[in-house]
């Protein structure tokens, strides 16, 4: 009885973790911040007892009022989860105007952020902390005496001028199924973070809350307005961003730590592995859903297709397939690849239907963010794990921009910058011809809801050194490109192969553009990548351009080949 009441908690919370992760995002940047993402992934892709519930990687904003965000007497001003990257226009108090509140200063989609606000908790941290010590200091020094009467956070004059500038640190809430797995994941935290505690539990549901401990708050202006730090606006900038790169910092040691942390199966998992059928010959329901978990663990669903990553013993195949249909009344068909990727087209190979009826070609629609694309899983390669790595470069493209998607597939890059951005214009370039057809037909889609951002995109079919080429001789270039290049079968020919690409596609970046250059690393390498930068200044350098290398690191959390890892780099040139 014990053994089978885990059972059915572990079921349970698997199911209630795919319901929460499958939901659409209701926020305005329907997504995770981009420096929340990969830890987020780690938990929700590796962690089978834990998924994350919200997020919020860290943010400077300024504000008025009383300081507490669930009153109406609050006002935030210049929210930004970003680099400051100009103090001026930043910290220029007199240009703060009631009429642009809550707003992004990056001119970005906000990010979602689902914490808890605990309003009793922080009035009263506001009156025992220094904050209220420094409003009755500043006050004093501007000639107003003190009222007699303690601050209360519900009744402060709603008249005062004064400015504060705060920064919150990164802040997650995770879910986990029982006590000893929340305990192992704030044994990972407490390696980075001092404030993790369990928020609250009740049965099969433990929330586990981590706060960052590089927060900020101070008063820019008096209570009538008069800035507290004129000219100083190079040091505040200093104060806010060094933050910033603190606070990433400790989020990547966190996800290094999860990644690394050792993971024993608990005892409902090894109830579940160890289920069979019973007596009779008779298998519940529950059984079945258990028994789905002996074959492959994880799986993309792409659309209305769960596919496996390899093809299952053929004894396996049909138990197999039926149980992950049981399980999730969305999937109509279940496919294993039995190929590897073939060609510079980066086709999938052959796929083998297990479940389901005998769709050819294997064709279906896939959201993503919001967005919908056409995808031909036997002739298109298409990852669901490079969805959040999408949302980042989304993050990073600034309004007017020029983008150029290089090797663009079924287009998902392109789409999500045309959907999510403000750039001007969005080229993709793509060989392959079934590729091109998903991508015009995702294009489709997209005008349906917006022919205006539609419009931004150019979908041209051709190889991607020649079409490179032929942009830089009509003198086309482009503030930001995207290379997602294919890898060579062996070590010296995939050398040759990326030096080609970056010698087409270093002409068309304007000065100071930027490209997301992908490329394959072995995990030794980290996080240097001394051999994939050095190839990359080596090729500017035959241009006489100097490049500037922004950031190195996964682009995903699963490997593309034992202890190799597919890798963006970010550089912008000069």
């Amino acid at each position: 009885m014990v053994r089978q009441k885990l059972v059915v908690q572990t079921a349970d919370f698997q199911q209630r973790k795919r319901t929460f992760l499958a939901k659409e995002d209701k926020s305005s940047a329907g997504g995770i911040d981009a420096h929340a993402r990969e830890v987020c992934a780690v938990i929700n892709d590796h962690w089978e007892d834990a998924f994350t519930t919200s997020s919020c990687s860290g943010r400077a904003f300024l504000w008025r009022g009383d300081g507490v965000k669930s009153t109406d007497n609050f006002k935030r001003f210049r929210v930004t989860h970003e680099l400051v990257a100009d103090a001026e226009p930043y910290f220029d108090l007199e240009s703060l105007t009631s009429a642009v509140v809550d707003g992004a200063w990056e001119d970005l989609h906000r990010t979602r952020e689902k914490a808890p606000t605990r309003q009793t908790r922080l009035r009263s941290r506001f009156l025992n902390s220094c904050l209220h010590g420094v409003v009755t200091l500043v006050r004093r020094a501007v000639g107003e005496g003190p009222d007699g009467r303690e601050h209360s956070a519900a009744k402060v004059d709603v008249t005062d001028a004064a400015v504060w500038l705060r920064f919150e640190p990164f802040i997650l809430h995770v879910c986990c199924r029982d006590l000893p797995s929340a305990g192992r994941l704030m044994a990972a935290a407490r390696q980075v973070f001092k404030n993790v505690g369990v928020q609250g539990w009740s049965e099969g549901k433990v929330m586990v809350a981590i706060w960052g401990d590089e927060g900020l708050e101070m008063a820019l202006s008096d209570s009538v307005g008069r800035p507290l730090f004129r000219g100083q606006s190079m040091w505040l900038q200093e104060l806010v961003n060094s933050r910033h790169r603190r606070n990433w910092a400790k989020i990547d040691r966190f996800a290094a730590a999860l990644r690394s942390a050792s993971l024993p199966k608990s005892d409902a998992q090894l109830a579940v592995e160890s289920t069979t059928d019973s007596e009779d010959g008779e298998t519940d329901g529950t059984q079945l859903r258990a028994i789905s978990r002996v074959g492959p663990k994880h799986f993309d669903i792409v659309g209305d297709v769960a596919l496996l990553a390899a093809l299952p013993a053929k004894e396996d195949q049909e138990a197999i397939g039926a149980a992950i249909l049981a399980e999730n009344r969305k999937i109509k068909i279940v496919a294993a690849r039995s190929g590897s990727l073939q060609s510079e087209l980066r086709q999938t190979g052959s796929l083998e239907i297990l479940a389901g009826p005998l769709r050819r070609p294997l064709i279906t629609t896939h959201t993503e963010f919001g967005l919908r694309y056409v995808i031909d899983l036997e002739s298109v390669f298409f990852s669901t794990r490079m969805g959040p790595e999408r949302q980042r470069l989304c993050s990073q493209v600034q309004p007017g921009e020029h983008v150029c998607v290089l090797f663009a597939g079924c287009g998902p890059e392109a789409l999500q910058i045309a959907d999510k951005t403000e750039a001007e214009v969005v080229v993709a370039v793509e060989l392959g011809e079934a590729a091109v057809r998903c991508a015009r037909r995702s294009l489709e889609l997209l005008a349906r809801r917006s022919a205006e951002r539609a419009s931004r995109v150019q979908v041209m079919e051709g190889d991607a050194l020649i079409m490179a080429r032929d942009f830089a001789s009509n003198g086309q270039r482009f503030d930001r490109v995207l290379a997602p290049r294919p890898k060579a079968a062996t070590e010296a020919d995939d050398d040759i192969l990326a030096r080609s690409f970056l010698h087409a596609l270093l002409p068309l970046l304007k000065t100071g553009g930027v490209c997301h250059w992908y490329d394959f690393v072995a995990d030794w390498e980290f996080p240097s990548c001394q051999r994939s930068t050095a190839r990359i200044a080596e090729e500017c350098q035959q241009y006489s351009r100097a490049c500037s290398i922004l950031r190195c690191a996964t682009a995903n959390n699963k490997p593309v080949a034992e202890r190799q890892y597919r890798t963006v780099i970010d550089f912008s040139v000069h």
